[in-house]
């Protein structure tokens, strides 16, 4: 079975999981949006965003982990940049 996206830059469809990046942030980077959702963080954690292809940034969480695991249930394949 294969992975079938659409989205903004065209579509993807084949037998291979489309690769997204995990990358570490500083939660600073992202306070308005968090405060805007009603999160409260201290501006010093450090956080683990995934990026699609494009460097769009899809999700941020407090876990490597979880990031990595959020991105294999959505179909992805997760690679660590530094």
């Amino acid at each position: 079975m294969g992975y079938s996206m659409a989205g903004e830059h065209g579509s993807v469809s084949d037998d291979t999981a489309p690769m997204v990046y995990v990358r570490t942030i500083v939660a600073a980077d992202i306070m308005e949006q968090a405060a805007d959702a009603g999160v409260k963080i201290d501006e010093d954690t450090i956080l683990y965003a995934i990026h699609d292809e494009h460097g769009q940034r899809m999700a941020v969480f407090s876990d490597r982990d979880a990031a990595f695991a959020a991105a294999r249930d959505h179909g992805a394949e997760p690679v660590s940049v530094h």
